[in-house]
């Protein structure tokens, strides 16, 4: 009897330091899935037409070069759509990009596994398909 007892203390021990453990490792695990914040460019998606379309990562030196900060009250900062000045959130899958003379342009974006990927989605498209992934840096 005191051997059974024995083993249940040591299985729940067991059991909850297995439980304290997993919730750290999924702490380091969190990734940030909004919109507001710096995003640098991570790859670019090209097709010549033919519908065989790949992403192609872009160097470090490259995705320095190419940041877009997204405000929380609409201002869009960076060099990656320097054209525009503000934002908006459209829909769940189109922002919404203004250039000071109003003039817009609409982005169909994603964001998952900590990446946010945009195409173009009118008025300009791109005929082939093209697109860029980002990741955030802040």
């Amino acid at each position: 009897m005191r051997s059974i007892h024995s083993l249940t203390k040591f299985l729940f021990v067991s059991c909850l330091f297995l439980m304290v453990s997993c919730s750290k490792d999924k702490a380091k695990l969190v990734v940030d899935e909004t919109l507001p914040g710096t995003w640098k460019l991570s790859a670019s998606y090209a097709d010549i037409g033919n519908g065989q379309g790949k992403w192609t990562p872009v160097s470090e030196h490259s995705a320095s070069l190419f940041l877009v900060t997204f405000k929380d009250n609409g201002v869009l900062e960076g060099n990656a759509y320097s054209d525009y000045s503000t934002y908006s959130v459209k829909d769940s899958v189109t922002l919404t990009f203004f250039k000071k003379d109003k003039t817009e342009q609409n982005y169909r974006f994603k964001i998952s596994n900590g990446e946010l990927t945009m195409s173009p989605a009118g008025p300009i498209m791109c005929i082939e398909g093209c697109g860029s992934k980002f990741v955030k840096t802040k």
